[in-house]
Formats: C-alpha cells, sequence, structure tokens
C-alpha cells in the first residue's frame, strides 16, 4: 500500500469507527473521546487524498460530534467550515441540506436559538428539495434527531 492508498484506506477507517460511536446508544467517556478523535483522524486524512466534498464531510463530522457532546463552539466552526464549502462549490441538492442540518445542530449545542431556527428551516426546505427517495429519508432522518437549544 502506497501513501496514497494508505490515507485514503484510513480516512474511510476513521470516519466509520466515529460513526459506529455516534450510533452507540451507551457510550462511555472513553468512547466519546475516541468518537472524536476519529472524527479529526478522518478529516486530516481526507486533506491528503480528498477534494471538496470529502473535505466538507470531514467537518460535517467533526461538527456533529463535537454537538453531541455539548462542545458548541466546536460544533459552529466545523460546522460553519463545512457549509462554506457547499456554498463556495454550489452544491444544491442532498449535501446541502446535510450541511444546514450540520449548521442546525450546531446551533442548538451552542444554545443560539436564533441560528438553530434559521438553519432548521432552511434544512427542512432542502430536504424536501432532494429528488431521490433514499437521500431524502437519510437527510431527513438526521435532521429529526437536531435538538432545541
Amino acid at each position: 500500500m502506497d501513501e496514497k492508498e494508505a490515507h485514503q484506506y484510513f480516512a474511510i477507517e476513521t470516519f466509520n469507527g466515529s460513526w459506529e460511536l455516534i450510533e452507540k446508544a451507551d457510550r462511555t467517556p472513553d468512547d466519546d473521546a475516541e468518537m472524536l478523535q476519529r472524527a479529526f483522524a478522518s478529516r486530516w486524512h481526507w486533506s491528503f487524498v480528498g477534494g471538496a466534498e470529502q473535505l466538507a464531510t470531514g467537518d460535517w463530522q467533526i461538527a456533529h460530534v463535537a454537538s453531541l457532546l455539548g462542545y458548541g463552539w466546536m460544533a459552529q466552526f466545523y460546522a460553519r467550515r463545512a457549509f462554506n464549502a457547499c456554498e463556495n462549490e454550489g452544491w444544491t441538492d442532498w449535501r446541502r441540506a446535510s450541511m444546514l442540518e450540520g449548521m442546525a445542530r450546531a446551533a442548538a449545542a451552542a444554545g443560539d436559538e436564533v441560528d438553530h431556527a434559521k438553519y432548521y428551516a432552511l434544512a427542512e426546505e432542502a430536504v424536501a428539495a432532494i429528488e431521490e427517495d433514499g437521500e431524502r429519508e437519510v437527510i431527513a432522518s438526521q435532521l429529526a434527531t437536531v435538538p432545541k437549544p
């Protein structure tokens, strides 16, 4: 395996590992630390071999994990990075809906009621505009888990 293949392998493995911990119902404090470390590791590995979509998704995952852990400032920082990439790339599909969901989730974690309401409403609109049923259902199910601030 060359260096590029190694980065891609570990980017995927750490992303999936973080996601498994996100979905784990009874995470321990050590699980929480590992979940965040894996999200950062995945994003770092993608920085060597990924494009705009992988980098934005990495930032989105860090924001998601930070939101779950109550790190509102961190969640907003990384959600903003992901959303800015979305805006710069002109994404209008499931990626935009996902990045808006991330903004709403991060705002909730930070206790920002105004941004939460704004981005949640925008995310709902973006989800409704997704043409492919499976993609729409995935993002809608994620949006449904966004707490209120």
